[in-house]
């Protein structure tokens, strides 16, 4: 699956956010960081049509040699038996005005 976003942002200031675990964490919605631990672990809420599932997991983001990044992630139900992973691919390209 693929999907593009435009972001009002030049390529290199949106390379130094995502070389920042920091600026990651407070760039996700809704995450509630974990008090000592790596800037991108807490808990997340997500919200699917009328039902909420917290998640609590960690996040990391990591440059590739080809210029793409790495995002993974891992996370269990915070009430419940349910488990997710995610791993994508990110590529940062020039667009007018932005980045894509």
């Amino acid at each position: 699956m693929e999907h593009e976003v435009f972001v009002p942002v030049p390529v290199e200031r949106l390379r130094e956010a995502l070389a920042d675990p920091a600026r990651v964490a407070r760039a996700l919605p809704g995450l509630q960081q974990d008090a000592g631990t790596a800037p991108v672990s807490g808990r997340l809420k997500v919200r699917i049509g009328g039902h909420s599932i917290t998640y609590r997991g960690t996040l990391g983001v990591s440059a590739r040699d080809d210029g793409s990044y790495a995002v993974e992630a891992d996370a269990t139900e915070a009430r419940g038996s349910g488990t997710v992973k995610l791993a994508l691919t990110l590529t940062v390209l020039p667009a007018e005005e932005g980045s894509t």
